[in-house]
């Protein structure tokens, strides 16, 4: 995500104020892409046609993109965080060959692995089998898309990247548009076009900028081996997105638009909402605190490089503390002031989604949960520089746990609470990953010459706890200051 950062503030830096407009609409659709796009095909169809000409056939159609999107979400995770690893070893090494193997073999496994699912949701679902095999084919390609998206951060290309969504959508809306009707169907086949557009161009971009074979094509798998804890995460974290939507699906106020295809519309659409408010705060940090944050650690390392003394390098240390709470302070405040004003007001923004009044309170539980998880997401990515994959599984797990545990308790005290278990699990896993943070700023040498020593791994040297995990992430290593901190930092 750096390297978006970095191409986006140079973006930034131009005068005039389009240029700001532009880096953070590179930005969102940069790292949200796939997301946006099926938010803007969800609600498009409304749009088309008459309310109570398209409201049946769009309800089928928005819970049909919501099963695709949260399967294909959590079953892909894992690998597109292994493939994301893998190829950064790879480029880290001044190496381009092996991309187009780790992407297409990961497409291989995941549309494999996908079969599964798609099978089941074929035979289950009572829908015409045109249907069912339209939305077999939108799995496919919101697949596909998840995969490509993480590659272009290298390409830079983001105008190149944000006209394959407009364009992908833009297919779909003249699609309905040029329908005789609104169908299932048809607004599955114009979903798939769009769709279809926009990875066309987004995988031309991925193989123009990687020449390569697509051989050996299943490296991905000892990589997934490799890199277990990120795959682990990975799951933990699509899974604990979802788990709390999955559960409200079970909920008495839902409905069955189909036999087989259940959905709770009012709790999705608060859940989509609340996660729009976190935008602002996302892109802020993209751009800007991220980038800071990078140079800063690169600092670091490069003084490693050059063999400085420790006193410089511990001044290195104390100003990646600086300019993480730095970011903090800048992007807490923005994210804060946007909760707080949705808190508010939030009938204005229910009446511009032309959402029901009866979603208020679950809106604002899901407004708060969505903030405390854009920060667990933030804070995540720190710990990531510092190869604290262990710590990061234990966070996503967390998540993933408390969200199941909480709203099954929000669930069970009725409707005035659905959406405060996910706020709470949003809080919690907030809190441990802050704390998480905290300890592994404690010593960051120890985890430069440890944790990130391959040397040392490949030896053994030292206890495999402080190496993983336990002593490097949870608690301030032998190299600490007073109080916790790098001595430099220390007062």
């Amino acid at each position: 995500m750096a390297g978006i950062g970095f191409a986006l503030r140079d973006l930034l830096r131009k005068e005039g104020l389009w240029a700001i407009v532009e880096s953070q609409l590179h930005g969102v659709v940069a790292v949200a892409g796939p997301w946006f796009f099926t938010i803007l095909a969800m609600a498009l169809p409304t749009l088309a046609f008459e309310q109570r000409q398209a409201k049946a056939t769009a309800d089928v159609f928005v819970t049909l993109l919501l099963y695709v999107f949260s399967v294909s979400l959590t079953l892909t995770g894992p690998f597109v965080i292994v493939m994301t690893r893998q190829v950064s070893d790879t480029l880290y090494q001044r190496r381009t060959d092996g991309v187009v193997a780790a992407f297409t073999g990961t497409l291989a496994v995941a549309f494999g692995l996908g079969a599964v699912p798609v099978a089941i949701g074929v035979a289950v679902i009572d829908l015409p089998l045109e249907a069912r095999l339209h939305g077999a084919l939108s799995y496919l390609l919101v697949t596909m898309n998840w995969i490509a998206s993480p590659l272009l951060s290298t390409i830079r290309q983001f105008r190149a990247l944000t006209l394959a969504y407009a364009l992908g959508t833009g297919s779909f809306w003249l699609y309905i548009r040029a329908g005789a009707g609104p169908t299932v169907p048809d607004l599955l086949m114009g979903f798939n076009l769009g769709m279809s557009v926009t990875n066309a161009l987004v995988c031309g971009l991925v193989l123009r900028g990687f020449p390569g074979t697509a051989w050996p094509m299943f490296g991905i798998l000892p990589a997934l081996w490799r890199y277990r804890d990120l795959a682990l995460g990975g799951l933990c974290y699509g899974a604990g997105i979802w788990v709390d939507k999955w559960l409200m699906w079970t909920a008495p106020e839902r409905a069955e638009v189909v036999p087989g295809l259940v959905a709770y519309p009012t709790y999705d659409t608060m859940v989509f909402l609340a996660y729009i408010t976190t935008v602002p705060a996302l892109s802020l940090f993209i751009v800007k605190a991220e980038t800071g944050f990078h140079e800063a650690c690169g600092a670091l390392y490069g003084a490693i490089g050059r063999h400085a003394a420790r006193d410089e390098l511990e001044g290195h240390g104390a100003e990646i503390v600086r300019t993480f709470l730095r970011a903090a302070r800048d992007v807490g405040l923005l994210q804060v002031s946007v909760t707080a004003l949705v808190l508010l007001v939030p009938t204005l923004v229910l009446d511009l989604a032309h959402a029901p009044y009866s979603g208020v309170f679950m809106f604002r539980f899901c407004a708060m949960g969505a903030a405390f998880q854009s920060g667990v997401l933030m804070l995540t990515i720190v710990l990531h520089y510092f190869d604290s994959r262990r710590t990061v599984l234990q966070l996503h797990a967390l998540f993933l746990i408390s969200n199941l545990l909480l709203s099954w308790i929000s669930l069970r005290a009725g409707l005035r609470w659905y959406g405060a278990g996910y706020f709470a699990a949003g809080l919690l896993t907030f809190i441990a990953a802050w704390v998480a943070v905290h300890r592994t700023f404690g010593d960051t040498l120890y985890l430069a010459f440890v944790r990130q020593n391959e040397a040392l791994r490949g030896a053994g040297v030292g206890p495999a706890g402080a190496i993983s995990w336990r002593d490097a992430s949870t608690s301030p290593g032998p190299l600490a200051g007073r109080g916790g901190v790098p001595a430099a930092a220390a007062p």
